[in-house]
């Protein structure tokens, strides 16, 4: 169900809660990519349109809100065919995104097939990101059933905002910025999926780690897949000859 009146409904199915929208930005930890699904502030709640996007592509950081807004529709979809999954976090690196979950089976080749075409449908319904400001208590409320959010959150310097953004009902801990919409993201492709332990530390739980990339064009991604595929290539001939 969407955002509608100020309420957010976290997982497609949570109790409501009331909050109220402000600008500014809400970044939610220290470490760009380390402990934050985030890739930086946004402004006026206004998001990256994809011509926006081809023109500002050589720009870090229009890259990494393009990639970091992928990697919220991964989650997203990763919701509808597993609501029992636990949220981790999703930054954008480098060339890619990834986003971490917590679920009772390590997901398969299978797995990533669904979850791609869960995204297409979220990204074909082209709905747009909403971006909210929440009280400490609302956040705590709102994430109640979300452990490693709740950990971010508790995380949080007192006084600093907490930013939420919601698409179509799902709503994520995210200090921003993102695309406008879901349909601004048509060239993507989720690369592998990797153990990870929670903040890299292996006293936390393992989590299932997503990998996965997106480009402005779809061939620019075509050029990105056979790079990666001819350095794997490379690799194999290499690693023939030393044996």
């Amino acid at each position: 169900r969407p955002l509608g009146d100020g309420f957010l409904l976290l997982g497609f199915v949570r109790r409501p809660v009331k909050i109220h929208g402000r600008g500014g930005s809400g970044m939610h930890d220290k470490e760009k990519g380390a402990g934050s699904p985030g890739a930086g502030g946004a402004a006026g709640g206004r998001g990256l349109t994809a011509e926006q996007a081809i023109a500002d592509w050589d720009n870090p950081e229009t890259r990494d809100t393009f990639r970091h807004s992928a990697a919220h529709i991964l989650a997203a979809a990763v919701k509808r065919l597993y609501p029992q999954a636990k949220l981790g976090i999703g930054p954008a690196v480098e060339d890619r995104f990834y986003y971490d979950f917590d679920v009772k089976k390590p997901f398969t080749p299978e797995d990533l097939e669904r979850i791609s075409e869960e995204m297409r449908k979220i990204i074909s319904d082209n709905r747009p990101f909403v971006r909210k400001e929440l009280s400490r208590e609302q956040a705590l409320e709102l994430f109640q059933d979300e452990p490693y959010k709740l950990e971010l959150i508790r995380e949080i310097p007192e006084g600093e905002p907490i930013t939420v953004y919601e698409e179509n009902g799902f709503v994520d801990l995210c200090r921003g910025p993102h695309v406008a919409g879901t349909g601004e993201l048509k060239a993507f492709k989720l690369l592998s999926v990797a153990g990870a332990y929670w903040r890299g530390d292996e006293r936390n739980p393992m989590l299932q780690r997503i990998y996965g990339t997106a480009f402005r064009t779809q061939e620019e991604l075509d050029a990105y897949l056979e790079r990666l595929a001819e350095a794997e290539r490379r690799d194999h001939r290499k690693l023939g000859k030393e044996l």
